[in-house]
């Protein structure tokens, strides 16, 4: 039995390789974005050209409505109703949510999953907006003077 262990468990972790989180880039070269929903849990991702979509640190949570042990568990599990973090200044920056939840009173599930692509000024600041309202998902995106910014909704691709 001890010698089928080893690879079982080499197999396991050989398989979370895929699954890593954003790593976010530092200097003049870089955007701030910061992602907030209409109350509705979510997980930003960013695109990272040749290694696909990759989730950021902290995922979108609805509004505590508890005190600061609520705030502090919420921490814990890297949620937050806000999310903030950098992306490289680009011409064609692409930005994303993932949606899953289980439907009320159902075994149906509400998934979604939307892109914007836009160019990421070196020094901005975004703000992206994330909505579902009857089952329907949308993503907006605004820049630091609270006009929409430039962005397009495109296909769920990261380009290399």
């Amino acid at each position: 039995m001890k010698p089928l262990l080893v690879p079982a468990i080499a197999l396991l972790f050989t398989g979370c390789q895929h699954f890593s989180s954003y790593q976010q880039p530092y200097g003049d070269n870089t955007a701030e974005i910061t992602f907030t929903s209409n109350d509705t849990a979510a997980q930003p991702v960013i695109c990272v050209p040749g290694e696909g979509f990759q989730s950021t640190e902290f995922s979108i949570s609805q509004r505590p409505i508890g005190g600061d042990s609520l705030n502090e568990l919420m921490e814990a599990m890297k949620k937050s109703p806000e999310v903030t973090t950098s992306l490289e200044a680009s011409k064609q920056a692409r930005i994303g949510i993932l949606y899953n939840k289980k439907s009320t009173n159902s075994t149906t599930r509400d998934r979604c999953r939307v892109a914007l692509q836009f160019e990421a000024l070196a020094g901005e600041h975004y703000q992206a907006k994330f909505s579902f309202s009857q089952g329907q998902c949308g993503l907006s995106l605004t820049d630091s003077r609270g006009r929409s910014a430039d962005a397009v909704h495109v296909d769920w691709e990261c380009p290399s």
